[in-house]
């Protein structure tokens, strides 16, 4: 068997295969252990990422911030009353900021977000949590099951499209949590799809924004960044 280090075993057409030795592994596959365990151990341990991988401070490299909100085409009665949507966008030159938030119809008699958790982290009281991914213009995937600083590229890998988990708010009426793509994606759609087994939402939901769209009022000024 050829061992390939850097395979990511939740690729498309990846495939794990069984295997076995008797006695002590051979020197190449006792490398390949130690290559994952430094590697295992390194993520374990990683508490920060590097700044192009989170929302500069105080707006640096702000593009634009549209206003606009894009909801989700939910049944009205699935989430009691509920409409989650992607909305509070702002495009970077580094990347793209966005909140993933709901807003319900009535006053439910306590915050909304001890009933629906938008954040990528399991926390109390909510022992759940919501599903989104993005499909990037070049079809590569994101979600926020890889946002904890341990599923971060490496800090010279620049390329490589990540998605990083911020704060969050609620509200009575509105909760939301806040997201940071990077880099920022190439000219295309992206789409956003959720899904959340625990309050009914079993077959995703999804919406498309081109950010190229938003970017054209900016078209002069990225021209003159870029000379």
């Amino acid at each position: 068997m050829e061992w390939v280090e850097g395979i990511d075993p939740d690729e498309p057409g990846v495939r794990r295969v069984p295997w076995s030795n008797v006695g002590e592994n051979p020197p190449e596959v006792r490398a390949h252990i130690a290559r994952k365990e430094a590697i295992r151990e390194r993520k374990a341990n990683r508490r920060e990422v590097h700044p192009q991988r989170k929302p500069p401070p105080e707006d640096e490299g702000l593009l634009v911030e549209p206003s606009e909100r894009y909801p989700f085409s939910l049944d009205a009665t699935l989430l009691g009353g509920v409409q989650m949507q992607i909305d509070r966008l702002r495009i970077f030159r580094t990347g793209l900021q966005f909140d993933l938030s709901a807003t319900a119809v009535h006053d439910g008699g306590g915050l909304l977000g001890d009933r629906l958790n938008l954040t990528h982290r399991l926390r109390p009281p909510a022992r759940h949590r919501i599903y989104l991914g993005l499909v990037l213009p070049t079809g590569k995937v994101v979600s926020n099951k890889k946002s904890f600083a341990w599923d971060a590229p490496e800090d010279d890998d620049a390329t490589t499209p990540w998605l990083h988990g911020g704060r969050s708010y609620s509200r009575p009426t509105e909760t939301g949590a806040t997201y940071f793509l990077s880099p920022l994606p190439e000219p295309g759609p992206i789409t956003f799809s959720i899904a959340y087994a625990e309050l009914g939402l079993n077959t995703a939901a999804s919406v498309t924004i081109h950010l190229e769209h938003l970017l054209q009022v900016e078209g002069p000024r990225l021209e003159s960044s870029t000379r």
